[in-house]
């Protein structure tokens, strides 16, 4: 080939190139930096720092750890600090605070902390997008958002009493509360919420009020193994319900679903074979004698029970 003519050809590449990237400036895309980025998010967890329950309670800053991944799935260390965003797919309420975080240049892992969301509810689906830096595929998560959480630590063989202030008794607008009596202490931290029930199970079938599930997160044996309480001397759960949602018929109408599994296995309490006892198949039991409706009408479950606990009404 001529010199001359390989000179002008490249001559027309350069000019050509040029011209391309002058129409990608004036039509608002900007041109490629060494290429698109392969690679993604993925959201490692969602928290409520203020008790450490895995998801979120309504109105309260809870925190997104976010990580990026190159296409082998390996974490991906970032070459500039890349800017990642929460925003809502799906759900009844709506995000706000802090939505912003930073993975930090030479990093694969950034923080996202003080989001809230609008009102309690199952299933909120939130996404994380990268909106600086580096450009990596979005992720999403589904988390519950809890109504109120409590946490307390427990000692082995030491009375201890978990009620919640947000919810120390059953209203119109919190129908459905908890709190737990443990004669004989517990080991560690426990978790108590009120969440709702919706998706997890089919309660609150004749509810006007909005749905609620109370969940007890607690260990009742010692550092070495040993129960804390037997079948004659259980630890209590009382499911409190308002009188707006529990008020036709007396104490033993009102039927308490139970979940002692922890997996979404929930039936319907079986009533204790007497006063203050499980019997000796029961890990849990409703004590209809000590149940009882208060003057106002609010009704007062008491469940005994010798393992971790989630309740609620049918």
């Amino acid at each position: 080939m001529p010199r001359e003519f390989t000179r002008n050809t490249r001559l027309l590449l350069s000019v050509l190139t040029a011209s391309l990237l002058a129409l990608a400036t004036i039509a608002g895309i900007p041109p490629a930096s060494g290429g698109a980025v392969k690679g993604s998010l993925v959201i490692r967890s969602v928290t409520d720092p203020t008790t450490g329950l895995a998801g979120a309670v309504q109105g309260r800053p809870f925190t997104v750890v976010v990580q990026a991944l190159d296409d082998l799935g390996a974490p991906l260390v970032v070459t500039r600090d890349t800017t990642v965003t929460l925003v809502e797919i799906s759900g009844p309420g709506s995000v706000g605070g802090t939505l912003t975080g930073t993975i930090p240049k030479n990093s694969s892992q950034g923080t996202i902390s003080g989001a809230t969301y609008s009102t309690f509810a199952n299933g909120v689906v939130l996404e994380v997008r990268s909106t600086g830096g580096l450009s990596l595929s979005p992720a999403q998560t589904t988390v519950n958002v809890a109504r109120t959480a409590v946490k307390a630590t427990a000692t082995p063989r030491s009375s201890l009493d978990v009620t919640d202030p947000g919810c120390a008794a059953p209203t119109r607008e919190v129908p459905v509360c908890g709190f737990l009596k443990l004669p004989n202490g517990a080991n560690g931290t426990i978790l108590l919420t009120v969440g709702s029930c919706a998706g997890i199970v089919a309660c609150f079938s004749q509810a006007q009020a909005p749905p609620g599930l109370v969940t007890a997160s607690v260990s009742l044996k010692d550092a070495n193994g040993a129960p804390l309480y037997t079948k004659t001397a259980p630890a209590t759960f009382v499911l409190g319900c308002d009188k707006t949602l529990c008020s036709n018929g007396g104490v033993p109408k009102f039927n308490v679903l139970i979940d002692v599994t922890d997996t979404g296995a929930f039936e319907v309490a079986p009533n204790c074979p007497s006063k203050g006892v499980l019997g000796a198949t029961q890990t849990a039991c409703l004590d209809t004698v000590q149940s009882k409706k208060d003057g106002s009408g609010d009704v007062f479950s008491v469940v005994l029970f010798d393992h971790d606990i989630r309740g609620s009404y049918p």
